[in-house]
């Protein structure tokens, strides 16, 4: 039997392909993965595959439920299924893959490496005041286009969405908006000048293209990228990822009052509405120990509320590409974009508008091929399933590359992947 693995060190978002041949003739195997955390837990996933009449299997890169691809993005905790996915900072992924005939023999073992950083990628960490974050660029490089990359009310930063999208050929700033040294301590009135500093920040590189400035970002993170792109002109392209079409209340629900702010003083927002019966349905779930699901008590709010708090997307300064998911659990994502293009197409928006919509996704769209199972015990509900999400995460990184790339001019990739010799 020959095997041809390819590629056994590559970038995480890269896809796999196994080839086989020399088996007999429609010979299912059974093809298995490990990988073991920075905690010493066991993650597994395991598909079965046929060969063809001539004794051939075929994983390209396609992403059906028996490729390489599904093997990867349907790994999960063997002993505890509420285990989040631990990985050390950056670390590469060292996934085990296992081929077994129908004899229960294991016929291939080998090991591919997935990386999140690439070699020629540098990074910094960022700690002035007023400015938190990690910035990663290509080395030796200029006019290097930039991406501002915001996460979620979860708080924290998206190191590994920075750094994998970086290798694409962009400076990224992958940064904290709350919860940081000079920061709001919660998502509580958070000036809007955090990201107008980091626009500043990065224009301040000579290897910056400062014609080229982007932000992207993810829930309450794609809220800010659109507001903060509605008052900072030299931002020219906006991503929202499951994005809010209006300014929400804090989400530190003690202190009642905007997310946001900017010169100082509170930018409008919606309150807030809690029916009796949503009111109900959310101490259920608290003592069922279930996630509750707040897509209700949003869509009460935003019919309750008026237009004061919607953001001024018509002023942003460049192209806007929105994704959601439909049967989204923690709000009405899909409806709000929907919201959004309504707003452009009325103010007859000059730059490319684009909103994808993804049937049966929720609100999380998994970076290609990691692992998309959820923990058991988040508390809010996220809607969809782990096929749909991870699908759904691999569309939406192909949309992201592309509208970039109309707008932008990336550095060419450097450093390829290392082909596996057999």
């Amino acid at each position: 039997m020959t095997c041809f693995l390819y590629p056994d060190i590559g970038r995480i978002d890269e896809p796999v392909q196994l080839h086989l041949d020399g088996l007999t003739p429609f010979e299912t195997l059974e093809i298995k993965a490990r990988w073991i955390d920075r905690t010493e837990k066991r993650w597994a996933s395991a598909i079965s595959v046929q060969a063809d009449e001539t004794g051939k299997i075929r994983l390209s890169k396609e992403n059906g439920p028996d490729t390489l691809q599904a093997l990867l993005w349907s790994l999960t905790p063997v002993e505890s299924p509420s285990s989040v996915l631990q990985k050390s900072r950056l670390e590469p992924m060292n996934i085990d893959i296992t081929v077994i005939n129908e004899e229960k023999i294991v016929v291939l073992e080998r090991t591919i490496t997935r990386l999140f950083q690439e070699d020629h990628i540098q990074w910094e960490e960022v700690d002035e005041p007023g400015l938190n974050g990690v910035f990663f660029y290509p080395e030796n490089e200029s006019n290097v286009p930039a991406v501002i990359i915001l996460g979620g009310s979860e708080g924290g930063i998206y190191e590994e969405t920075a750094a994998v999208l970086s290798a694409h050929g962009y400076a990224v700033f992958a940064l904290a908006y709350f919860g940081a040294p000079s920061l709001p301590a919660t998502l509580h009135e958070v000036p809007l000048e955090v990201v107008g500093r980091a626009v500043e920040w990065l224009s301040g590189k000579d290897f910056i293209n400062r014609e080229e400035i982007g932000c992207m970002g993810t829930s309450k993170g794609g809220e800010l990228a659109l507001l903060a792109a509605s008052y900072y002109p030299q931002i020219r392209a906006v991503v929202g990822e499951v994005p809010a079409s209006h300014a929400f209340q804090s989400v530190n629900r003690k202190r009642k009052g905007s997310s946001w702010t900017y010169g100082g003083k509170s930018l409008p927002y919606v309150k807030y509405s809690f029916s009796f019966s949503i009111t109900l349905e959310s101490l259920k779930s608290q003592w069922r120990k279930k996630p509750v699901a707040l897509r209700g008590m949003f869509e009460r709010s935003l019919e309750k509320s008026g237009e004061e708090a919607a953001i001024p997307v018509e002023k942003i300064n460049g192209p806007v590409l929105l994704l959601s998911g439909e049967k989204d659990r923690l709000w009405p994502s899909t409806p709000m974009c929907e919201t959004i293009m309504a707003r452009l197409a009325e103010h007859s928006f000059p730059f490319e508008k684009k909103h994808v919509s993804f049937k049966d996704a929720g609100h999380v769209l998994t970076l290609p091929y990691l692992p998309s199972v959820l923990p058991a015990d988040l508390p809010f509900e996220l809607g969809g399933d782990e096929r749909a999400n991870a699908l759904a995460g691999l569309e939406s990184w192909t949309e992201i590359l592309s509208f970039f790339e109309r707008h932008f001019h990336p550095v060419k990739p450097r450093v390829e992947s290392v082909l596996f010799q057999p």
